[in-house]
């Protein structure tokens, strides 16, 4: 299985207590590119158009891009990599992504141009060594995390049209800051690390406040994208390390699981356009989008059973301490870094 279906492990939690079910929703099935083994969906944008990667029998990655279910076009990053993982695209089709590469610790950080151009992610002259994932159409504006050479650390950034920008730094003493989604406001979402370098809070950075987002107590939480109405996705692990999807709504402080019952036991959410249209993939080597009863679904769905919905605490997502511990007093206010 290629390490792309199992990229989040952590801790057993206790689940926080139902409020409420969720309307039914749909999932409506990807159809794979041809030759794919496996295919994972990350990203959809507003006109339903998807993007990923699909892996074939020699269990390498190719991007692809496309309508959902319509005709794909995939592509390869080239050079000296072996494996190209698309992230996210944005409403003209601009995507962002890493490419796996055995001169890189994690993946050479690529912007591919909605006229099919690549490009890498640069700072300073040199390829961003991490994961690019988010972006909007507002010039190119694109957000991830890269290796630092001089800590050894993850840390977040933004880009523009590929060039590197400003770090984005939560000022808390931790392992990572690993932004993976922004919308057109330019509030972030993702998660960072702690010291110990395993537990892991989601988080969403809103006008330089974060907010730390804990679906339960296991320390696993993250998020992986965010719309224009601040909902966000994720997973949270259970006791074997297991990844299971939710949809967040940073306004109401309601999770939502998603139900995906294809015999799988790793769900995934991904990428959410403003629509609330939402990339899903699952252990088995399939993929979904995701889609709320209130949202006009694509063609080619079906029903699926009611997913368990529980509301945050009231102001537990401003409760931390300056090294990231949740369930604290006080509240830790924070900027994006100097650009560098």
């Amino acid at each position: 299985m290629h390490a792309l279906h199992k990229m989040i492990l952590g801790f057993a939690g206790l689940a926080l207590p139902v409020i409420t079910q969720a309307q039914a929703a749909t999932l409506v099935p990807v159809t794979p590119p041809a030759g794919a083994v496996q295919t994972i969906v990350f990203g959809i944008n507003k006109h339903n158009v998807i993007a990923g990667a699909w892996i074939d029998a020699n269990d390498v990655a190719h991007g692809f891009i496309g309508p959902l279910n319509g005709t794909y076009t995939s592509f390869d990053f080239g050079g000296t990599s072996t494996g190209t993982l698309p992230r996210a695209l944005d409403d003209d089709g601009n995507i962002v992504g890493f490419a796996e590469d055995p001169s890189f610790s994690i993946g050479e950080e690529f912007l591919r141009q909605a006229n099919g151009t690549l490009l890498p992610i640069q700072k300073d002259g040199t390829p961003l060594n991490g994961v690019a994932q988010g972006i909007i159409k507002k010039g190119e504006t694109s957000t991830g995390d890269y290796l630092d050479p001089n800590t050894g650390n993850r840390t977040g950034y933004l880009a523009t049209d590929g060039l590197y920008q400003s770090d984005v730094s939560l000022n808390l003493d931790i392992y990572s800051t690993n932004p993976r989604g922004l919308n057109h406001f330019g509030t972030l979402a993702g998660f960072y690390v702690e010291s110990d370098k395993v537990t892991t809070h989601g988080m969403i950075l809103k006008k330089g406040v974060l907010q730390v987002v804990d679906a339960d107590d296991s320390g696993t939480t993250v998020l992986e994208d965010i719309n224009k109405k601040e909902i966000a996705t994720g997973q949270v692990s259970d006791a074997s390390g297991n990844p299971h999807a939710f949809v967040y709504d940073n306004k109401t402080g309601v999770f939502t699981t998603i139900t995906v019952n294809d015999g799988s036991s790793e769900q995934q959410a991904w990428g959410i356009n403003d629509k609330g249209l939402v990339a899903v993939s699952t252990g088995i080597g399939a993929s979904y989008i995701y889609c709320p009863r209130d949202v006009q679904c694509p063609k080619g769905g079906h029903t699926v059973a009611d997913g368990r919905s529980w509301k945050a605490q009231p102001g537990a997502s401003l409760r931390y301490d300056n090294n990231g511990h949740t369930g604290v007093k006080g509240a830790a206010h924070v900027t994006h870094g100097s650009a560098q």
